[in-house]
């Protein structure tokens, strides 16, 4: 009895494997700004982390026309239509980086506020705003980016993406010690250093995108907004509605997690940096499934796609339990390359157990939700991650901390975090297998 279907994994592998290092260059480079930040003390850490949820709450309104690009271009590429995915794309391009320049006026403006209510002491806003205000200028570049990035993935050509975050993840790390301890004749910038190392990589990342184009199959070129656009935005809207909730919940989550104190926030943050590594790559996956169920429902091919995106989702499912375990056995080791703390690497140790034993479900919420979109429906996951958000993890995050002992309090708002992601698991699984006829659409 054959586990995976060879074809399928090898299509999806040849197109998973520059995401999957890119994604995990990515890791890398958070990590490497949390290295370099957590010398400054778990206080920077901690302010890092928390403003973080901030500037990704800015990022997530690029990804609407990151998602209508990706699900658009990935059906008429498998369509033929080469001249509509190239519209797609100008137009999309051209409009999300329009769209940057009020975000960064009104992230700059209600920073300040929005970290004072995420439950900030006044040293960790200060801190914070540094960051931000030094990180916000990333907007501009990086939603650009975005829709050049769901191009490459949407046609299945992603080497051009490990590229860019290659370079990019050299800059960064060059930068980050420069302008955070003031070496040479920089100034020290501490927590705003690591920010403007950011902002400078993410400049470099659509710079290399840029350039990969004149060399691929599909070369978008600017263009004004038109009715292209507008199709884009209205497949793309669920998507963001979903982000936005989700960053929403999260950062209700995050002040569940705030309240168990400073020391809980660092770890929180470190654990969550470490298993980045874990959930990129299983992304990066999910992002290839996609892709091909997408080309396949251009093509007019949907039992093929059905079953591209289960076999896609299995395969993920096997390298959500390989990391699992990595993070279960491994995680207090991790914890020690970050802090000296011993109150802080025990609860990063509990963290990193109780998100590797539910990578599994994750791996395969992620690969099928991913393989609905791209068969041209963005409501259907939008739905299930935002109910199972708030209803499993946000509302129980603010009750469970207080049944458990002040020092290890934050465990609390982690097995919500772990009862969330297990029911996604489950539910798209029994979705995926009783309903994909009558979810997938043909959007071009």
């Amino acid at each position: 009895m054959k586990i995976l279907n060879r074809e399928i994994f090898e299509k999806a592998w040849k197109i998973a494997w520059p995401l999957m290092i890119a994604e995990s260059i990515n890791s890398i480079l958070w990590i490497t700004d949390t290295f370099f930040v957590s010398k400054l003390g778990y206080l920077a850490v901690a302010s890092v982390g928390l403003a973080g949820y901030i500037i990704w709450l800015l990022f997530t309104i690029g990804y609407m026309m990151y998602m209508g690009s990706l699900v658009i271009v990935s059906q008429a590429w498998g369509a033929g239509l080469i001249k509509k995915a190239e519209k797609v794309s100008g137009e999309a391009f051209v409009l999300n980086t329009m769209m940057s320049i009020p975000i960064i006026v009104v992230g700059a403006t209600f920073a300040r506020p929005l970290l004072r209510l995420l439950g900030a002491s006044s040293q960790l806003t200060h801190l914070g705003f540094d960051y931000i205000r030094a990180r916000i200028i990333e907007l501009m570049p990086i939603y650009g980016a975005l829709v050049l990035d769901s191009a490459f993935r949407a046609i299945g050509i992603t080497r051009p993406v490990l590229y860019a975050t290659l370079t990019s993840a050299i800059v960064n790390a060059i930068l980050d010690p420069l302008l955070i301890y003031g070496l040479g004749p920089l100034p020290k910038l501490g927590v705003a250093g690591a920010g403007y190392a950011s902002a400078l990589a993410s400049a470099t990342y659509l710079l290399t995108l840029s350039y990969s184009f004149l060399k691929a199959p599909l070369r978008p070129r600017p263009k004004l907004p038109s009715k292209e656009a507008i199709k884009t935005i209205r497949i793309g809207l669920p998507y963001l509605s979903e982000e936005l909730a989700v960053v929403g919940g999260q950062l209700s989550y995050i002040g569940s997690i705030t309240r168990c104190g400073s020391k809980a926030l660092a770890a929180h943050t470190i654990g969550v940096r470490i298993e980045s590594i874990a959930f990129l790559p299983l992304d990066s996956f999910s992002i290839a499934g996609g892709s091909l169920v997408g080309q396949e429902i251009g093509a007019n091919r949907e039992r093929k796609a059905e079953v591209v995106g289960w076999e896609v989702s299995k395969a993920n499912g096997i390298l959500g339990m390989i990391v699992g375990m990595i993070l279960v056995l491994f995680g207090r080791y991790f914890a020690l390359i970050f802090s000296k703390d011993p109150s802080v690497i025990k609860l990063t140790a509990l963290y990193l157990i109780i998100a590797g034993l539910t990578e599994p479900p994750l791996a395969f919420a992620m690969a099928l939700a991913q393989a609905i979109r791209n068969a041209g429906n963005t409501i259907v996951p939008t739905v299930i991650n935002i109910s199972s958000l708030y209803l499993l993890r946000v509302l129980p995050a603010y009750f469970l901390p207080h049944h458990f002992p002040k020092d290890i309090c934050v465990v609390g708002a982690w097995l919500a975090m772990a009862l969330d992601v297990g029911n996604r698991g489950i539910v798209f699984t029994v979705l995926y297998r009783t309903l994909f006829k009558k979810l997938h659409r043909k959007v071009v």
